[in-house]
């Protein structure tokens, strides 16, 4: 049985530009009076603030140099608190995780609950295009993305799969919705260096029919519908593989 349990978006509220100048001027502050209202600096905020720069700019622009910057700091003073870029990455990995919460017992099956996460993880590409590359490229850097991971791997135990089963049918859902969100990425032209997304209004029938004709399938408006029916073919073979042991065992 498959779970249609669907990821709502929620818009972000731009900050016009006398309002951004002005949140900017505040965070740097000016003087020994603007250090003295900065907030001290701690893994978190730094973080935070490296993940606001990837979202607005792309990983290629995020240095210390300008992160330091950003916080009103030299960019020395982060390697107080991260020893490299590496490891600030790992800190904004983390970050992500955070958004991808493990549903928690009583609020469906475990299947039911392992579906809402995955489809948590095509989410996070949405809201997070630049960054999401860090998901699939950094895993099991950090004890925190391996707590996270402790708890999805739970899902698949709960479930009735066995280790190897969990490995296989997770590096499946794993690249699944790595794809797909790779794909929105693309199709919503977000990723670095974007060109126009031709294919949204493609019309060249005598040349290319075939790609004319599956156009209006494969708009942006219908990516969700089509990443859910991946799902639902993934997770009817999950439980059939569940309901095939189960018959075995009575015999």
């Amino acid at each position: 049985m498959s779970s249609n349990v669907r990821t709502k978006n929620t818009a972000v509220r731009l900050p016009t530009a006398r309002g951004a100048a002005r949140h900017a001027a505040a965070k740097r502050g000016t003087g020994s009076r603007g250090a003295s209202r900065r907030a001290p600096l701690d893994r978190r905020r730094i973080a935070e603030e490296a993940l606001r720069i990837v979202d607005a700019d792309g990983l290629k622009q995020l240095s210390m140099r300008r992160l330091g910057a950003e916080l009103g700091v030299e960019g020395m003073a982060i390697y107080h608190h991260f020893h490299d870029k590496a490891e600030l990455l790992d800190g904004v990995l983390e970050l992500l995780l955070e958004e991808l919460e493990v549903p928690p017992e009583g609020s469906g099956t475990a299947l039911e609950r392992l579906r809402r996460l995955f489809e948590g993880t095509r989410a996070v590409a949405i809201r997070h295009p630049h960054a999401f590359l860090l998901l699939p490229t950094r895993r099991f850097n950090t004890a925190r993305s391996f707590e996270y991971y402790e708890r999805l791997l739970g899902l698949f135990r709960d479930a009735g799969f066995d280790v190897r089963e969990s490995a296989r049918f997770w590096r499946l859902l794993a690249g699944y919705v790595t794809g797909a969100g790779l794909a929105e990425i693309g199709s919503r032209a977000q990723q670095p260096d974007a060109t126009p997304v031709r294919l949204e209004n493609f019309s060249d029938p005598e040349r290319f029919p075939l790609v004319t004709a599956i156009v209006p399938e494969l708009r942006v408006g219908n990516l969700e519908t089509i990443f859910a029916f991946g799902m639902d073919v993934i997770f009817d073979a999950m439980s059939a593989r569940l309901r095939q042991r189960r018959k075995t065992r009575r015999r």
